[in-house]
This record gives C-alpha cells, sequence and structure tokens, in this order.
C-alpha cells in the first residue's frame, strides 16, 4: 500500500490515488479483469476455456518450423452446446502469457484457500460466497469499464466510448473471440491489424489450435471474412456512386458490375429500401475479394499471374506476396491504396538521389517511378 504511485506522462500527475485496504481490494478485481480482456481478447478462446485455464497451464517450445518461441496454452476446448470438453493447447503471444503470470500470481491466495488451482477464484476470500468468477466475469467486465472512465476519461469523453444509444457500452465475453477474427479476416493489412499484436495472434492462432480443434476459431474467422467481404463490396459500390476512380487491370470490369448493380436497384431511395436485393446482386462478386496493400484482389484463380510465378499453386485464395498490381487482370487499385503508392513513389525518389547507382538501376528505379506515378494519376486526389 505504500508503494509510490506511478506518473501518468500525459497528464503529468499519479494515475490513480493512493491504496488502502479497500480500493487495494478492488483494483486486484480490475486487474483480473484486465487480465482477462488479453487472454479472451488475443486468444480467440471462449469464455469456458479462458476460465478452464489453471495454474501451470502456459508452456514455451519452439514452432513447428523450429525457429519461433511460441507460447502455449493449455485447457479445455468446448464447440457449440456440448457440455463435454476436450483438453486442448492453445498457441498464442507474449501479452498472453506476461497475462498468465500475473494471474498466476493474483489467484494464488484465494485458490489456495479453496484448495483449487484455478486462474479464476474469487479474489475476495473473507466477504464472497463463490469460489469462481464464472458467469459474474460479465459484471466484473462492466466494473472495469467504469473504472477505466473514472480514472482516464471524462464524463463527456470517456476512454471506452458508449453504444450507439449513448449508454455505456455492455461488454460480454462474446465480443472478445469475435472481433479478433473479424480483424484476422478482413483487415490483415489494416492500420490496426497491422499491429504487431495482431500479426502475431493470426499466426499463432492458426498454427495452433484453430486448424485442428474442436473449438473452431478457423470456422468462425472465415465465417467473419465472408461478412467482410459484403461490407467491403458495399464500400466499392457506395463509393462508385459518388464518382470514385478505380485503377488497375480489373477496375474496367469491376465497374460495370457495380455500376450494372447500381441500374438494378434504382434511384438512391429505392437502394435504401432493397439494401438486401443489392446484397443479392453483388454476392458473387463479393465472394472473390481480397483486401491487399497495393490492392485489392477480385481473385481469379484462371488469370491470376500470382498463381503462375507460384511452384505450389492453391486455387482457392491469391498468394499476395507475389501480387503484382499494375500486370494482374484481378488486381483493383483505389483510394485507399494510395497512401501505400505515395510512400513506394517517395522510397523511389529517395533511391534515385543516391550517386553510386549504375545505369541499368537507375534506369529500373525510373521505369518503377513511372509506373507508380500512373497508378496515382489514375485515382482521385
Amino acid at each position: 500500500m505504500h508503494t509510490p504511485i506511478s506518473i501518468d506522462p500525459d497528464t503529468g500527475r499519479s494515475w490513480r490515488p493512493r491504496f488502502d485496504s479497500k480500493t487495494l481490494v478492488h483494483e486486484e478485481r480490475m486487474l483480473q479483469a484486465a487480465c482477462y480482456v488479453v487472454c479472451a481478447y488475443l486468444t480467440g478462446m471462449r469464455d469456458c476455456e479462458v476460465q478452464a485455464m489453471r495454474s501451470g497451464c502456459l508452456s514455451l517450445s519452439r514452432s513447428t518450423d523450429g525457429i519461433i518461441d511460441r507460447h502455449r496454452v493449455r485447457a479445455v476446448a468446448y464447440k457449440g452446446k456440448q457440455s463435454q470438453g476436450e483438453p486442448a493447447e492453445w498457441v498464442t503471444i507474449a501479452p498472453v502469457a506476461e497475462a498468465i503470470r500475473v494471474l498466476e500470481q493474483l489467484s494464488a491466495d484465494g485458490a489456495a484457500v479453496r484448495g483449487s488451482d484455478t486462474l479464476w477464484p474469487v479474489l475476495d476470500t473473507v466477504r464472497a460466497r463463490k469460489v469462481h468468477v464464472s458467469a459474474e466475469i460479465v459484471r466484473q467486465l462492466n466494473d472495469y469499464r467504469d473504472h477505466l472512465n473514472i480514472l482516464f476519461g471524462t464524463e463527456d469523453r470517456p476512454v471506452v466510448p458508449p453504444g450507439s444509444s449513448g449508454r455505456p457500452w455492455r461488454i460480454t465475453t462474446r465480443q472478445f473471440r469475435r472481433t479478433i477474427a473479424w480483424y484476422i479476416a478482413n483487415r490483415p493489412f489494416g492500420t490496426i491489424a497491422g499491429m504487431i499484436q495482431y500479426k502475431h495472434a493470426s499466426v499463432a492462432a492458426f498454427e495452433g489450435y484453430a486448424g485442428s480443434s474442436r473449438s473452431g476459431f478457423r470456422a468462425e474467422v472465415e465465417a467473419e471474412r465472408k461478412l467482410g467481404q459484403l461490407d467491403d463490396i458495399f464500400r466499392y459500390f457506395d463509393e462508385r456512386r459518388t464518382g470514385t476512380q478505380l485503377s488497375g487491370p480489373a477496375s474496367a470490369r469491376i465497374g460495370l458490375a457495380l455500376d450494372t448493380a447500381n441500374a438494378e436497384v434504382g434511384p438512391l431511395p429505392a437502394m435504401i429500401a432493397d439494401r438486401n436485393r443489392l446484397r443479392t446482386l453483388l454476392v458473387s462478386l463479393a465472394r472473390t475479394l481480397h483486401v491487399g496493400i497495393l490492392a485489392d484482389c477480385f481473385f481469379d484463380p484462371s488469370t491470376a499471374l500470382c498463381l503462375k510465378n507460384a511452384t505450389e499453386t492453391p486455387q482457392s485464395a491469391p498468394l499476395t506476396a507475389l501480387c503484382q498490381p499494375t500486370r494482374c487482370s484481378n488486381a483493383c487499385i483505389t483510394k485507399s491504396h494510395r497512401a501505400a503508392w505515395e510512400c513506394a513513389a517517395s522510397d523511389a525518389r529517395n533511391l534515385l538521389r543516391e550517386k553510386r547507382l549504375s545505369d541499368l538501376q537507375r534506369i529500373a528505379l525510373r521505369q518503377d517511378l513511372d509506373r507508380i506515378q500512373a497508378v496515382l494519376d489514375d485515382l482521385n486526389p
């Protein structure tokens, strides 16, 4: 209780008042909720799977290629409405491992008093009647939301944004798994998904339980990907109606498909009333859409250059690392890709300033810069 309180670098003040016997108990409970958020969100585990974790469940081993250390969590996997689970192992990332180590310290006293090894005991061993947090975790998560808003927000600007009704956002345990599934499926190159935890969580989840366990995370990611494809094709459609220019070899084909759908549904009032019909018109186009860094791919395996240049050619998805966005007839470039192309143009200009370049290197760079500039000229400013 007498530990000095750290300074919040954003405000220059202590991040919270001093502890006393009452606030310390509350802060421990909030720490337990924070650990739950990290574990549930960055593993994709269901609530029952997270709460099946026991002390000593964390281990460290090599990846399947023998190169990378992988954090592994042992628990019980459940699927659907089955009451009986099966032992399973999740491959996860360093922040989850850190949260589990904190939980092992935090839960030690409470679990020992009750003769249990769970990581999720009710921490108040004096007044609490329950042994395990169980369904109480939902209340605890929403208390944690309020706790953060009190410490770091204001009445007008809470740090956890409210829901659409203006009331505090109600957190449920399902939201964590579904949200990370959505980001892994639909925003592999987005600003948020580009952060290290999403890159690592995606790789770890699929190397671990997602592909083989009955928990079925891979199927959930696939379901979110399909929903995200429809969202993205609606964005294409809406931007096309406002005159946004498409570029790339597939632009004419995609533009024609969008214009045909626009003619089918009619002017704006009819379109709003008949969004389901628009979904039907665009669903086949949406199924082929894969979001990329320099271009989006409307994948057709018969014409995909990435498959022609690969030693192994899976037919179900593009190989984005081999994408040739200015040559492949599946590539469509929009204003969302402008920043990446501008960055590439800037890199090329900087390299051209290098005096030690050979004549051939300089010619190749100028050709590359001309190709990049042509793409940028095709896009609306």
